[in-house]
């Protein structure tokens, strides 16, 4: 049985039996930032096991994409390991428990794939001081028909499962196939549990039936619930009777691809099998991660997918397959597994462009970086040592692009170790530089902030969405050269720099002194005031007024606002797999960052404007409210990856089409917002696009600006602002048309200079020409070279210019010419050094120049010489 018909006759088993058919899950989870990437089947049911949301039906059965880095330095080096694989699952939301899921399990797997009910074996929780053994488990099995010697009891590491350290949790009974004696170790009492290879357990079944609370006591839970996972991969290498799921279908065109472009076969050496398995793994889990719009970066899932990436690269390398490779290899994955995930189809160029980009930028530096580790490691070995030094994984990390896990994998491929301590100094090192030359205060101003920051006995309470003014006091302050004050006030209507938007500014009055507010620092929920006194004193304690700059704040919100209006615009246009890198938010513009592959076109540019535009027309209504994190998830709100949230957050939704987690300012309709204009749209990085814009007053000036310049233009043109790109082509048109004659007439003028020529003299039937001329263009040279050649044909032709305060000089030889000796490229670099330049070309032409004008004479004469030279030899 082969993989699609495992695929297809689980769906239907499952559904015959009750069960509601979903689709697979994005591997980017939605609204789940506890998790980078999507690992079970059961993720996305994460808000049905925890009781959040009812599920659509009390039985669900999926087959899942997934992905696990926890593995991915064992790819390719053993039969079974893998990062990208596909989980089978039935689950139950208190429906069916212990004895229906082992039914339906026994049923499966003996009826629809027809496994040999003589091999199979279970394992179930034997019990620990905590929790009684799975005695019904063991009944269940023992109704279904397996004999008491094969369920085997192993303990909680092997047979327990929990979502973390708290919530649900219970035991699990595992399926295992016996590939036979010759398979294993040859004890006797192999049996499931042990480390050896006879048998592959294929389908785990989890039963959730406590709870754990914060002191590690269970409770039963009020409704048990069931989640099962097979691997495709392993079940697949089971029916198709292979020892590695690397030789079944599901590989081995991935695998024939790869021989094949290689020139190897795949099992004849072992280095290069651990390659070619590395690749084919690595090919699916790229293409589905691009996919779903993941793209190469230093963070998070981009780190992931460049570090997946780069080991395929160097898995290339070892076989000696010339770059570009990765593109088509990830073809291979989309022909083969488009038909079941259409997603890959719709992201071919995608992938493309995505693999591309990696295997260029990497495989520049990929033969250095490789030669240097290979001398470090030679150096190593010849020393008697085992460690190699962290500088050396430093430089190959901040130089060459090798990612440290990468490094750390091939040393130990080869029997040594990394100085981790060492890497991770330089690395805190340059971190600390990077901030260092980021930030906009001094280091007075640092310490200053950091010693408030730990000693300071107020905490300020920020008040700033719904006041812009208010009497509050000075909690404590820090007093900083020029007259600046490090100060916390203990009601703030400033907002703090975070999320991307910038602090407010604004102003702080005492009955003794002023100061204009600088910058506010965020404090991890708290906030510290950097202020400049402008007239009197400040001093800790003082009744004060504080004022933000409203005109400066209204145009922050609207650039806000905006931002969130933009991130819709892109989803809704691009797809889903935008996903914001970043953004700046200031008065003057906003920035956004996003990963995309390609750039976006002028056309698709004056969508989103129109689209936003438009939003802004209709008046929606922006609201911010509080709420539970995992309301919020289910609201569909878009949460910013790497960002760390509490229990309750707030949500800005702007009509009923966007809702993003976020603590900055906003305006409280679109139309306040007045209009939107995108400014520049560039490239920051691989896959990462910017689009920055402006918006409210700056785009009404920016658009009356451009309105005044169409006009102006106009009037230079003599035609109505309308009919401006006619007008300009037609003069195009005439300046094409000018350009013609010129050239022709050009042409006329060298072909009469040409006439006036005479040969310099004849050396062995060749005609000599040597010229200089101060009027022709360097441009010229070739096509006057070309007419003197034709000319005097059989030919050696020199010509040399000072148009242009400098000499350009051409050599142009006839092949009888060349064939007595001559040799256009040696003339030049004999010549052009008199001239003080150089130059150089092939055997029939050559070309050169340097700045010394006074010296062409000479250089005339050297030429002259040179050819006579050549041709009497």
């Amino acid at each position: 049985m082969k993989s699609d018909e495992i695929r297809s006759g689980f769906r239907d088993f499952f559904t015959q039996n009750g069960h509601e058919n979903r689709p697979s899950a994005s591997l980017v989870p939605a609204n789940d930032p506890s998790v980078l990437l999507t690992t079970a089947g059961m993720q996305q049911f994460k808000p049905f096991f925890l009781g959040i949301q009812p599920p659509s039906h009390p039985r669900l059965t999926t087959c899942q994409k997934c992905f696990r880095t926890t593995d991915i330095d064992n790819v390719g080096k053993t039969a079974r390991h893998l990062t990208f694989f596909e989980m089978l699952g039935n689950f139950s939301f208190g429906d069916y428990f212990k004895a229906g899921a082992i039914n339906l399990a026994w049923r499966y797997s003996t009826r629809a794939l027809k496994l040999d009910p003589d091999r199979i074996w279970v394992s179930i929780f034997k019990g620990d001081d905590k929790v009684a053994p799975d005695d019904e488990a063991r009944d269940n099995w023992l109704e279904a028909g397996l004999p008491p010697e094969r369920i085997i009891a192993l303990p909680a590491s092997d047979n327990f499962w929990s979502a973390g350290p708290t919530g649900p949790c219970g035991p699990c009974t595992e399926l295992y196939f016996d590939l036979g004696k010759e398979a294993g170790c040859g004890r006797p009492g192999c049996a499931p549990g042990c480390d050896c290879d006879r048998f592959v357990e294929f389908w785990n079944l989890v039963f959730m039936q406590f709870d754990r609370d914060e002191a590690g006591a269970l409770s039963p839970l009020p409704r048990q619930n069931v989640d099962t996972g097979m691997g495709l991969e392993r079940i697949s290498a089971v029916l198709e009777e292979k020892l590695s799921v690397f030789e079944t279908d599901l590989f081995q065109p991935l695998i024939d691809y790869v021989c094949t472009v290689a020139g190897v076969k795949y099992g004849a050496d072992s280095r290069h099998d651990r390659a070619i398995r590395v690749l084919a793994d690595h090919a699916r889990a790229i293409s589905f991660l691009v996919a779903d719009g993941v793209f190469a970066g230093n963070e998070g899932r981009g780190y992931v997918l460049r570090r997946v990436m780069r080991r395929a690269i160097q898995a290339a390398s070892t076989l000696a397959i010339e770059p570009p490779f990765l593109s088509g290899l990830c073809e291979r994955v989309i022909d083969l597994m488009q038909a079941h995930y259409p997603g890959l189809s719709r992201g071919r160029k995608m992938i493309a462009a995505a693999t591309g980009q990696e295997e260029g930028r990497f495989g520049l530096t990929l033969e250095q970086g490789n030669a240097m580790l290979a001398e470090a490691l030679a150096a190593a070995k010849k020393s008697g040592g085992h460690v190699i030094d962290g500088e050396v994984a430093f430089r190959l990390h901040d130089t060459y692009g090798f990612p440290f896990d990468l490094t750390c994998e091939i040393v130990h491929d080869e029997g040594l170790e990394v100085e981790e301590e060492e890497f991770d100094r330089l690395m805190d090192e340059q971190r600390r530089r990077a901030r260092a030359s980021m930030k906009s205060v001094g280091r007075k101003e640092l310490d200053a902030l950091a010693e408030l920051g730990r000693s300071a006995k107020v905490k300020t309470e920020f008040v700033g969405y719904g006041k812009h003014e208010l009497y509050t006091s000075i909690g404590d302050l820090r007093e900083l050269e020029d007259g600046r004050f490090l100060l916390k006030l203990r009601e703030s209507p400033f907002y703090a720099e975070s999320g991307g938007q910038i602090s407010d500014t604004g102003w702080i009055h005492t009955d003794d002194g002023k100061a204009d507010v600088v910058e506010v620092f965020s404090l991890d929920g708290d906030q510290a005031i950097l202020a400049e006194v402008a007239e009197g004193r400040l001093e800790a304690g003082a009744r004060a007024k504080a004022m933000i700059n409203r005109v400066r704040r209204h145009a922050i919100a609207c650039n806000h606002t905006a931002t969130h209006l933009l991130q819709n615009a892109l989803r809704q246009l691009l797809g889903e797999q935008v996903r914001q890198a970043g953004s700046a938010v200031g008065p003057e513009k906003l920035r956004f960052d996003f990963s995309y592959g390609d750039a976006v076109g002028e056309e698709e540019l004056g969508r989103i404007e129109d689209m936003i535009n438009r939003k802004i027309i209709e008046n929606h209504p922006v609201k911010a409210f509080t709420t539970t994190i995992d309301y919020a998830r289910d609201m569909g709100a878009i949460a910013l990856f790497g960002e760390k949230y509490g229990e309750f957050v707030r949500v800005i939704e702007i009509g009923d089409f966007s809702r993003e987690l976020c603590c900055g300012t906003h305006v409280s309709s679109t139309a306040q917002i007045g209009a939107f204009e995108i400014v520049s749209e560039s490239s920051v990085g691989a896959n990462l696009r910017r689009i920055e814009a402006i918006t409210s007053r700056a785009a009404i000036d920016f658009l009356r600006r451009r309105s005044s310049l169409v006009r102006s233009l106009a009037r230079e043109l003599k035609t109505g602002p309308e009919s401006m790109l006619a007008e300009i082509a037609r003069l195009n048109t005439e300046l094409d048309r000018l350009g013609r004659i010129e050239k022709q007439a050009a042409a006329r003028s060298l072909k009469s200079l040409a006439g006036q020529v005479e040969a310099t003299e004849v050396i062995g039937g060749i005609n000599v020409v040597t010229v200089w001329d101060e009027k022709i263009e360097p441009a010229d040279l070739p096509a006057f070279t070309d007419l003197l050649k034709e000319r005097f044909e059989p030919a050696a032709v020199f010509v040399a210019s000072t148009a242009g305060g400098r000499v350009n000089m051409i050599a142009n030889f006839s092949q009888k010419a060349v064939d007595m000796g001559a040799h256009a490229g040696d003339l030049i670099k004999e010549v052009a050094p008199v001239t003080g330049g150089k130059g150089g070309g092939r055997e029939n032409l050559a070309r050169g120049g340097g700045p010394d004008v006074a010296k062409i004479k000479s250089a005339q004469e050297a030429a002259r010489k040179y050819i006579a030279a050549r041709l009497s030899a």
